[in-house]
């Protein structure tokens, strides 16, 4: 095996270590945004976050900055690349397809529906952080995570139901639906594929531009 075939492995084997590693490492985070993130948006209040237990207040501006830049040296995606919730996504289906071959397809009048509820959602984050990413309940502190939990979904109004019952849901439609959460539901996910689509089209005007000037 030469230096280059050596090279390529290695850099294929990385990308692997490193998706499923974040997830190994961030399993206690996303138990707590899941249950516990008191903000209508997670991650981007998390040093002014009361929750005191969860990593991210403490770990999330160098994990953003780690993210960054492997993304920018090994060229991955976040969605499908960094991501622990779309980790989290590919485990469940690819244990569901270990049990079962079949695979669902969505008929185009769900698929529409569900585009409309993943810019819905969407939309209601934009004006969350517009409002300034409101708290919807007051995190109840004890030191048993369990108990937390369990005071917590005592304690908390519908805005707390809502968006535990559409993660739980996207999780649960995610062992038929590949990625199913990160496609309908995620506003990150939708922010990053509407960025991508701005930036996609913008080139290809330039290049459009730049083509016709010089012919």
């Amino acid at each position: 095996m030469n230096f280059k075939e050596l090279f390529n492995k290695v850099n294929a084997i990385i990308p692997i270590f490193i998706k499923y590693g974040i997830f190994i490492g961030v399993i206690p985070t996303v138990i707590l945004v899941i249950f516990r993130c008191p903000y209508m948006i997670p991650f981007l209040a998390c040093d002014m976050c009361p929750v005191v237990d969860c990593p991210s207040k403490y770990y999330r501006r160098p994990f953003v900055a780690f993210v960054i830049g492997y993304m920018f040296l090994f060229r991955k995606d976040f969605c499908s690349g960094v991501c622990p919730f779309g980790t989290l996504n590919d485990i469940i289906y690819k244990i569901r397809r270990k049990i079962s071959k079949s695979v669902v397809k969505l008929p185009l009048e769900l698929k529409l529906s569900f585009n409309f509820l993943r810019y819905t959602i969407f939309a209601f984050a934009i004006i969350a952080i517009i409002n300034g990413n409101p708290r919807y309940y007051i995190p109840i502190h004890t030191s048993d995570l369990i108990t937390s939990i369990e005071l917590t979904l005592m304690t908390v109004g519908n805005e707390y139901y809502t968006r535990l019952l559409l993660v739980l849901g996207g999780l649960f439609l995610a062992i038929l639906i590949p990625r199913f959460w990160c496609r309908f539901l995620c506003p990150y996910g939708t922010a990053i594929q509407l960025t991508k689509k701005g930036i996609r089209k913008t080139k290809n005007k330039l290049k459009c531009i730049v083509v016709c000037n010089f012919k």
